[in-house]
């Protein structure tokens, strides 16, 4: 029997097939690692699961101020990365790194079906 670390890490295997990730983890919005991928193998996963918790979480609080709604991603663009965090039910986030070369749209679709197979978990 497949264990829930099991279950999230196929998810976000799956997820990598879009091509382009270097980095994906599901984190709570707590800031806490569940599961993550790292292809250079350089970061500091628990850093990098609480910098993107704080992240959406700060976002969440200014949208909710501004509009009254929760975002469903942040996405911030450097000058050869993106950076996405994707809500995934209201305790986790999916967060994928990649580069500015893959289809972005393709990668918020992809995050949106992950999302959904990860609420079944968390």
């Amino acid at each position: 029997m497949e264990t829930i670390a099991q279950s999230l890490g196929k998810i976000l295997s799956d997820l990598e097939a879009v091509g382009g990730v270097e980095v994906s983890a599901i984190v709570s919005r707590q800031g806490l690692l569940m599961v993550s991928n790292d292809r250079g193998g350089g970061l500091n996963s628990e850093a990098f699961a609480a910098l993107t918790a704080t992240l959406y979480m700060s976002a969440d609080s200014t949208t909710t101020r501004l509009s009254q709604q929760k975002p469903k991603s942040i996405i911030v663009e450097t000058d050869n990365k993106h950076l996405i965090t994707f809500a995934a039910g209201p305790d986790a986030l999916i967060v994928v790194l990649v580069g500015n070369d893959v289809p972005v749209g393709l990668v918020l679709s992809e995050l949106k079906k992950s999302a959904e197979k990860v609420k079944m978990f968390i």
